[in-house]
């Protein structure tokens, strides 16, 4: 890979993004935990008696169409979880018809949309928290006007420094970076699940929370090198969105922090 593509960090577990491990994955969380929409945390943040609760995240950064599938395969599996969208990605427009389509049929399979906000799309990275506060806010709203139905939480889209470990709300919305849900964390972020294999750490329990960020841009029905999944999504979107495939990956990177280019020779 280039020095641009993400390095493979000591330890780190990308040996199997197919749905057929998801399933395995999701199996445990069915049967061992209560999975939990991120909405619903402010209810549950207290003492339980109960199993573990897992909130099952999704941040959909580059694509909902990528998304669907993994929905329905969740309501298949009995797994509810959240979906934050963005309202600036330059890979699919939240306000068309199709857009909205898919996210009515996300939450029609009983999960929750919620808001994926971008501080650097926003004009927020630099901002006072409360100016900040106030355009999550504004932000949220216009989501809302999108799906017709409350936005009860969100997560950020690369966060400055202060929004991780936070408060359980911003901006009276659950946040997915709040330090009661950061106890116990896990994520596939940059196609790498960098506490190792997920299974096994599900096996490992460190709080009575977990929460879980899983990127449905990186899983599909055969593992492939998650460069590959990339550069399959460009040449699918390139005659939609305009442009050379190098300046689409150009902005993939700048988007995600990951590239499409170099794949494997085998590809």
């Amino acid at each position: 890979m280039s020095a641009r593509n993400h390095p493979n960090e000591p330890g780190a577990w990308d040996a199997d993004f197919s749905y057929r491990y998801l399933a395995e994955l999701y199996a445990v969380l069915r049967s061992d935990f209560a999975p939990t929409l991120v909405g619903d945390a402010a209810e549950v943040a207290g003492p339980d008696d109960g199993p573990p609760r897992a909130f099952v995240r999704h941040d959909i950064d580059v694509s909902l169409e990528r998304a669907l599938p993994l929905a329905r395969l969740e309501q298949r599996w009995g797994v509810g979880s959240t979906y934050h969208v963005m309202l600036e990605s330059p890979f699919y427009d939240v306000r068309s018809a199709r857009s909205r389509e898919a996210l009515a049929e996300i939450a029609s399979l009983g999960h929750e949309v919620g808001l994926h906000y971008d501080v650097s799309a926003r004009g927020t990275r630099d901002a006072d928290s409360a100016a900040r506060e106030r355009d999550i806010a504004r932000a949220c709203g216009e989501l809302e006007e999108i799906t017709g139905a409350p936005v009860r939480s969100l997560s950020f889209h690369l966060p400055v420094k202060e929004l991780i470990n936070g408060p359980l709300r911003v901006a009276g919305r659950v946040s997915g970076y709040a330090s009661a849900l950061f106890a116990w964390y896990i994520s596939d972020s940059r196609a790498r699940w960098r506490e190792g294999a997920p299974l096994a750490s599900l096996r490992r329990p460190r709080a009575r929370q977990l929460q879980i960020l899983i990127h449905p841009i990186w899983w599909g029905e055969e593992h492939v090198h998650p460069t590959i999944r990339l550069r399959d999504f460009l040449r699918e979107v390139q005659p939609v969105l305009g442009g050379t495939y190098a300046e689409l990956n150009d902005k993939l990177w700048d988007h995600i922090i990951y590239s499409a280019a170099d794949a494997p020779a085998e590809a």
